[in-house]
């Protein structure tokens, strides 16, 4: 029986904003460039990203070349 796997979560800087306003193309550590999207309760978060923003993006194991956005937690 195969478990789900667990995404890999890393950080990304935004390079650039696409037409759309949903998606981003984002650089990874080592380089590489991915595919960004956040989900559509994260609305708020989305639409205050700017390029140069650093971001926590989820992957998974078998796709890098696209990535979720999701939103770090803050600490107040």
């Amino acid at each position: 029986m195969a478990t789900k796997d667990i995404p890999i979560r890393t950080s990304a800087t935004i390079k650039e904003k696409r037409e759309d306003g949903k998606t981003f193309i984002v650089t990874l550590p080592n380089g590489k460039t991915a595919l960004g999207h956040s989900q559509l309760k994260h609305k708020e978060y989305r639409d205050s990203l700017e390029i140069g923003d650093q971001v926590t993006v989820e992957m998974t194991p078998f796709d890098f070349e696209k990535a979720r956005i999701i939103p770090t937690p803050t600490t107040d």
